[in-house]
């Protein structure tokens, strides 16, 4: 059966990497506190140099890691891709959000400090981690795969399908989808049953239906920017469901409910009555 087709709703709300509003993003701690607030957790997967699968959205390190206190005076990139998954393992993913407050929930006192700090150390998890944790959580997941331009993407297909292959059928529905829409079709070919979203940011495909029917996906995920310009109601009528990233204001995300949209992202899930 197809991802969207799993929930009970037609209205689903993913939480984008994470509750990031609350937690570092990207964490298991941001998975771990999402979990039960929302109908599945989206997340951003790349390669390190030795081929492991490592969560994290930036192709750099430096923003949601302390890489340069860790690795000094280096001349690498500082890119995911050139460290192996034992020396991203050792970073510091969670520090940042104590120096940052991107949301400013720790100003408002909604977010304890001392609640982040009782976390540490707060690691970079692995993709296998954070399958386990689905499975034994229940949620669902929607794993992104970052469009990483210095692979083959031959390479980068065959080792989310290892990876895959390694975990039983019984793990929740998980959506898989990306920006490079040649790892989609490749994945289609290899795993037929595996649902897809195609995700774009700045314009939608030529054709589009036509497009979409070809790299056999179950879902078109689309930037805010593209709201008023995709054709929900036809797509829907191929079972392509429509979702958007990324919308924080609950009105908001009523409206586009309202239009049609089957999913929505928000860093911003249910608030709470007392700190997190």
């Amino acid at each position: 059966m197809a991802f969207y087709e799993k929930f009970r709703s037609d209205q689903l709300i993913g939480a984008h990497r994470g509750w990031r509003e609350i937690r570092p993003e990207n964490t298991l701690c941001a998975f771990e506190a999402a979990a039960g607030h929302c109908d599945f957790i989206e997340l951003d997967v790349q390669l390190s140099q030795d081929g492991a699968w490592v969560v994290c959205h930036d192709e750099t390190l430096e923003r949601t890691t302390d890489v340069e206190q860790c690795f000094p005076g280096e001349l690498r990139p500082r890119r995911v891709i050139d460290y192996a998954v034992e020396e991203l393992r050792r970073l510091d993913a969670g520090s940042w959000f104590l120096d940052r407050d991107p949301f400013g929930t720790l100003k408002s006192g909604r977010v304890w400090r001392e609640t982040i700090q009782a976390l540490m150390p707060i690691r970079l998890p692995t993709l296998e981690e954070v399958l386990d944790f689905s499975a034994a959580s229940g949620i669902s997941l929607n794993i992104e795969i970052k469009d990483m331009q210095t692979l083959p993407a031959k390479k980068v297909v065959r080792r989310f399908r290892e990876v895959l292959e390694e975990y039983p059928k019984a793990l929740p529905p998980i959506l898989v989808s990306s920006l490079n829409h040649y790892y989609l079709a490749e994945l289609s070919r290899g795993i037929p049953s595996l649902p897809l979203a195609a995700l774009v940011n700045a314009s939608h495909p030529p054709r589009l239906k036509d497009y979409l029917k070809r790299l056999w996906v179950e879902a078109y995920h689309v930037d805010t920017t593209l709201i008023k310009t995709t054709p929900i109601e036809s797509l829907e009528r191929l079972g392509i469901y429509c979702g958007v990233y990324t919308v924080n204001n609950p009105i908001h995300q009523e409206y586009l409910f309202r239009q049609g949209y089957r999913s929505i992202f928000s860093d911003c899930l249910i608030e709470r009555d007392t700190p997190c």
